[in-house]
């Protein structure tokens, strides 16, 4: 090559590397006669190794040649990539990392927490579905939002997001094709008219949101809540409470009536009745049987519906009670003589009422059941340890808000009334969170 050429092939270079510069990239060094590269030595040194040849330093004659050897590299830890960024942090950071969220990884899911705590939406869910009548509107068949809110009177988007909400507790489905449609479990108690209707029920639940806000001062202070929940003479203000649990009531009803297999039921009272769920049992469970329903006014009407339901309307009697006349004081005395029953139930009273108005109530039904007759006491007991405690301690705790002296007793507190006002106790049954116990009026 010639010098014209090779200045030439400079200056070219020259123009490309200013081009480089001027994109903002680093120019890169050009050979013109580029170094020979020597293969790595890949041989590795020890006590029983022989050490390879290396090259040695040209030097002047006459003057000892020196091995040239590698520089010694120290290998570091591998950087580690974090994945925010791309960024890269060194392994000793990234174990303190560990360390540091270990203890949050190892701890239990806090998941049941956070759904504890949000518990009382899902409640609150529930009452404005049944407030605004979505479940009857949709028994009538399926329904796109739009049109349920036009036929509901509400905002399209807020039932929407009120419909989604109601899709994810299990009430409704359809939500994916905007055709909004019941569950079964919504069908059989959430539409009202039904015989499997809860909603009054619920509704009296949901009445108790208030007094719950006082929880934390009735636990430092020891004292009930109070309310008109507990007292007998009120009953008649919680439809939904007393009467509207039918539904869950009759079936433990016809259970226990089916296993005790009680003697002929005979006159029966059925004391503080509610929807009258116990004297339908018996009165299904014996032919000769005569029922009397005793409890407030705006009670029996449902008691009266029930019986006709299952076609035995014909051999009750329905008997308005006074208990504010009747049954206040340390003598109460019900409208009926005495000896005149074959089979008593006092069912879900005692537990609202609290102690002491169960001894007296006790103490009356033994007055008016004949020598020989049977005593059932039908409520929620506290259970000896080791069993199943169920829903026992919320009710208990339930009964502190709410009422001035209920609570959940022990079955052995039953049997030591009875016994003091003449009723031998006998056996008992306890089919899931009631119990029922018998007894024999000497």
């Amino acid at each position: 090559m010639g010098a014209r050429d090779l200045c030439a092939r400079r200056l070219d270079g020259a123009r490309h590397a200013r081009a480089r510069q001027d994109r903002g990239s680093r120019p890169r060094r050009r050979h013109l006669h580029p170094p020979k590269r020597t293969p790595r030595l890949r041989h590795r040194t020890g006590p029983d190794l022989p050490v390879p040849r290396r090259r040695a330093l040209r030097t002047a004659p006459g003057t000892e040649r020196v091995p040239l050897r590698r520089p010694v590299r120290v290998h570091a830890e591998p950087p580690v990539r974090e994945p925010s960024g791309g960024r890269q942090v060194s392994a000793p950071t990234a174990a303190a990392h560990s360390r540091a969220l270990a203890p949050y990884e190892d701890a239990p899911d806090p998941g049941p927490l956070l759904a504890l705590n949000f518990g009382f939406a899902r409640a609150r869910v529930l009452g404005t579905a049944l407030d605004l009548g979505v479940f009857t509107g949709l028994a009538r068949g399926p329904r796109g939002t739009p049109g349920l809110a036009a036929e509901l009177a509400c905002d399209p988007a807020a039932l929407h997001a009120l419909l989604a909400a109601l899709e994810e507790l299990g009430l409704v489905a359809g939500g994916a094709e905007e055709s909004w449609t019941l569950t079964d479990t919504s069908r059989a108690h959430l539409v009202e008219g039904g015989r499997g209707y809860l909603g009054d029920h619920f509704a009296d639940v949901l009445a108790e949101w208030d007094q719950w806000s006082g929880l934390t001062e009735l636990v430092r202070s020891g004292r009930h809540g109070g309310g008109e929940l507990g007292a007998p003479e009120n009953r008649g203000l919680y439809p939904g409470m007393f009467a509207g649990i039918f539904p869950v009531g009759v079936r433990t009803a016809f259970r226990v009536v089916r296993e005790l297999a009680p003697r002929a039921a005979g006159r029966v009272l059925d004391f503080a009745s509610g929807a009258g769920e116990w004297g339908i049992a018996l009165a299904a469970a014996d032919p000769e049987a005569r029922v009397v329903a005793h409890d407030t006014p705006e009670l029996l009407g449902a008691a009266r519906e029930r019986a006709a339901e299952f076609g035995v309307a014909e051999r009750f009697r329905f008997v308005p009670a006074d208990f504010t006349r009747d049954y206040a004081g340390d003598f109460p005395k019900a409208p009926f003589p005495e000896g005149c029953f074959d089979t008593v139930v006092l069912a879900h009273l005692s537990r609202f009422a609290g102690p002491d108005a169960t001894e007296r109530l006790i103490q009356e039904c033994a007055r008016l059941l004949r020598p020989g007759g049977t005593l059932l006491i039908v409520d929620v007991m506290r259970q000896e340890p080791g069993r199943p405690a169920l829903h026992r301690p919320m009710i208990a705790l339930s009964l502190l808000v709410n009422t001035d002296a209920g609570g959940v007793q022990e079955e052995s507190a039953y049997r030591a009334v009875m016994e003091k006002y003449g009723v031998t106790a006998k056996e008992s049954v306890t089919p899931g969170l009631i119990t029922v116990l018998t007894g024999e009026r000497r």
